[in-house]
């Protein structure tokens, strides 16, 4: 881990980029209505080449029935599609209440803000672990450099991938959860044969709109309505077989690279210590000892040589053996640093295999206990908001309409008054300027009275 967090130091300005992008991914997963509806403001007022900019130039065309220019009408649309998103009332809340419950997914809630940026922090810690073990071998034969920026960005696509494979896990056990809960009420429902009917839903399709008209059938039925199963109602293990083969091999991957990258930092230090103790072991005399060599055996015969270096030995000491002992003695103990190194890293890498196992599984969790099965559950709790009062309810859509058609109104009135100072500088003739004089009655509250109608 110490090596991992010096490899995160070294790439601050990376890890600084990634957990800010991911920071603001998990917002916009979360809060993506108000992500869109400040999108649509911003590309309006973009100035030159936003939308009101490019409308205000089209002061031409304009419906001959109701009196309104092509671009208000533009305008107005893009906003009435966030309008009635929150156009609700108190049937509204009843329809979303009944759909959720016949899905047997009321009190569910999508995966919170915390619970995403926790996960997405996590994804950051196993994409620079990833990182620093794949460095050398992304990119053979490229710079350092260029390795482990290729490193990190393959570790980053890896971790958000496993992100997204754990979260579909997560839900396809949660849907088939109430798979087998409905096969379970149907036996125990038919076990006395007096009600026995093909598991199968109705013919007709079950939405929000209409979540009362199935309000007579069994609860297993109601339940089935809302789901998206297959013909036979049978449980499904594609993608949770998917996203462990995939955990497995990666799990098991990383390892082997850890233990690869292991052993060659050993032989590298073996080979870094081989070659300082050769350079240091040289004579300062070059080759001396072959010259002294021969000089004893011209003294005193080839033949006495040998006899003569063991009296020269014998007169002044061999410590030969001893320097052999400690020789032998350091390359065991270095053996057994080795062999130390070797058992303390393969143990370490697997504890990170089982700590990146166990992230996986917690991103499974997550995922089948946040989020929805029900065809149109996520709207429908998008609709209630989490408010366990009808009044409540009304309140907080009241004020989200009236804060959209007070924006609405705003942009309209700017592309008026854009489409008049066009007009003034290009002119056209009299009905049009008449028609863009006269704009006290095209408002976005006439504009909603004539979608209601």
């Amino acid at each position: 881990m110490e090596q991992i967090w010096a490899f995160i130091m070294m790439h601050q300005i990376e890890a600084l980029l990634l957990g800010f992008g991911v920071i603001l991914l998990a917002f916009m997963i979360t809060h993506w209505q108000e992500v869109k509806f400040w999108w649509l403001n911003f590309t309006y007022n973009f100035p030159i080449i936003g939308k009101l900019s490019r409308l205000a130039k089209d002061i031409e065309g304009y419906d001959e029935n109701h009196k309104w220019f092509y671009s208000e009408e533009r305008l107005c649309r893009d906003y009435y599609n966030f309008y009635e998103k929150v156009d609700v009332d108190d049937e509204s809340y009843d329809e979303a209440k009944d759909y959720l419950h016949a899905a047997g997914e009321l009190g569910r809630k999508p995966t919170p803000t915390f619970i995403w940026i926790m996960i997405f922090v996590l994804v950051i810690v196993e994409a620079f672990g990833f990182a620093y073990v794949l460095a050398g071998f992304t990119i053979p034969g490229a710079s350092e450099s260029i390795q482990e920026k290729g490193a990190i960005g393959v570790a980053a696509m890896l971790a958000i991938l496993l992100v997204w494979l754990t979260h579909l896990t997560g839900q396809e056990l949660h849907r088939n959860t109430l798979i087998k809960k409905i096969r379970r009420w149907y036996k125990n429902d038919n076990a006395g044969g007096s009600n026995w009917r093909d598991l199968k839903p109705d013919e007709q399709l079950i939405t929000i709109d209409n979540t009362f008209d199935d309000k007579d059938s069994p609860n297993y039925i109601r339940m089935l309505n809302r789901l998206d199963v297959n013909d036979k109602v049978m449980t499904t293990y594609t993608k949770t077989m998917l996203t462990l083969a995939f955990i497995i091999a990666i799990a098991i991957g990383a390892t082997y690279i850890r233990h690869q990258v292991l052993v060659q930092e050993i032989a590298s230090a073996h080979e870094s210590a081989v070659n300082i103790f050769n350079d240091d072991s040289g004579s300062p005399f070059g080759d001396s000892d072959a010259k002294s060599d021969d000089d004893v055996g011209a003294l005193f015969g080839d033949t006495d040589s040998k006899d003569a270096e063991d009296d020269l030995a014998s007169l002044f000491g061999d410590d030969a053996p001893k320097a052999d002992t400690e020789k032998k003695t350091a390359h065991n103990n270095a053996n057994i640093e080795d062999e130390t190194n070797q058992k303390g890293g393969d143990a370490t890498f697997m504890i990170l295999g089982l700590l990146f196992v166990f992230i996986q599984i917690l991103g499974i969790f997550f995922g089948m206990h946040y989020d929805f099965a029900g065809r149109e559950s996520k709207e429908a709790y998008e609709c209630l908001r989490g408010f366990s009062t009808k009044k409540a309810f009304l309140s907080y859509y009241d004020r989200a309409k009236t804060h959209i058609a007070r924006v609405a109104q705003k942009q309209l009135q700017k592309l008026q008054h854009k489409m008049n100072i066009i007009n003034d500088n290009s002119g056209t003739d009299a009905e049009t300027t008449a028609l863009l004089r006269n704009n006290k009655d095209r408002t976005f509250k006439k504009y909603l009275e004539f979608e209601d109608k």
